[in-house]
């Protein structure tokens, strides 16, 4: 996709009524884990946000249209390594066209199934939240992919996004989803779809139910995720998991975040986990937080869920083991 976007650039020309915006975040904390197999201390990036530094942008087009783009890169600041694998621009990167009609964009980008994810566990995918522990990271992000947002109609709000596969004569590596979201004052409620044909033989189906309600101070969240496939139950992930997740005021720079979650394996026999985490985060200024926290996760005999940060997995655990995870970090965004 990035080689066909290239191959199509256009001059590049003066813009009069446009904007490009630098910004990012850097993200540290000091972490000590258990992980069944011993104790771990280290020093670890990307934990409550990703970090990341990026360039967005947009010009008016006239007639109520624009141009939009995003091109946004991950790090590790721990070792200075790019993250995604070390992808130039691996957490997301499109190009597109915005106006009343809504916005259509075309790159990589993230899921409509990460965005309902990251909506309805408070505070997101990241250290702290159950839904990201057992969600599944190999489809929070989408290459060679369109994505459509509408405009909000009533409170309404709908994605949609096709992922090519780009084989040819084949379906395969092929993903699309969906969602809806509605809000109404202190409501807010979604459902969303996905599927992924991974094999000749295989598709992945995900579905995902949310909901929160902001009390005016506490607000609070509950989301219920599955996972089918068409794979034999030895090499089956088919599950579901949900997170209630809770976040409460204690003064006018501090939160405390509480999250619950349970994963129920129905392919496999004692592949259940639960996942309980306390963290607290506390505002120095509106771009620069602490934050301190304690996780840990009870796998049953055949489960082996990791503590993961907001950018990369957890360390690697064993089945049955119980990971838990006590940090303290800083985040700045620039």
């Amino acid at each position: 996709m990035a080689a066909a976007t290239a191959a199509m650039a256009l001059p590049v020309q003066a813009q009069t009524t446009g904007s490009v915006t630098l910004y990012g975040v850097v993200d540290m904390a000091v972490e000590s884990a258990r992980t069944g197999n011993g104790s771990l201390q280290r020093v670890e990036s990307g934990v409550i946000a990703g970090s990341r530094w990026g360039l967005r942008g947009t010009e008016d087009l006239g007639g109520g249209l624009r141009a939009v783009y995003v091109a946004e890169a991950g790090f590790n600041g721990d070792t200075g390594l790019s993250g995604q694998g070390g992808l130039a621009f691996g957490r997301q990167v499109f190009v597109g066209l915005s106006g009343g009609w809504g916005q259509l964009t075309a790159g990589r980008h993230y899921t409509t199934l990460h965005t309902s994810l990251a909506t309805y566990a408070l505070t997101g995918l990241i250290w702290g939240n159950a839904a990201n522990y057992f969600r599944d990271g190999s489809v929070l992000r989408a290459n060679n992919s369109l994505r459509y947002q509408s405009p909000s109609l009533g409170g309404f709000t709908a994605r949609a996004m096709y992922s090519f596969g780009e084989t040819a004569g084949s379906t395969v590596g092929s993903l699309y989803g969906g969602s809806l979201d509605y809000v109404s004052g202190p409501w807010t409620a979604g459902v969303s779809w996905m599927q992924r044909r991974t094999t000749a033989t295989n598709t992945d189906r995900y579905a995902l139910l949310g909901a929160s309600y902001d009390f005016g101070t506490v607000r609070a969240a509950l989301l219920i995720s599955t996972r089918r496939d068409d794979l034999p139950s030895a090499t089956s992930a088919q599950g579901r998991f949900y997170e209630a997740s809770v976040t409460v005021p204690v003064s006018a720079a501090g939160q405390v975040l509480l999250s619950y979650g349970a994963y129920r394996g129905q392919a496999r026999d004692h592949s259940d986990a639960q996942a309980l985490s306390v963290r607290y985060d506390h505002a120095l200024s509106k771009r620069t937080k602490l934050y301190a926290g304690i996780s840990r996760i009870h796998n049953e005999a055949g489960a082996a869920f990791t503590i993961n940060t907001a950018s990369n997995a957890g360390p690697a655990v064993t089945a049955g083991s119980r990971p838990s995870s006590v940090l303290l970090g800083v985040s700045h965004a620039f």
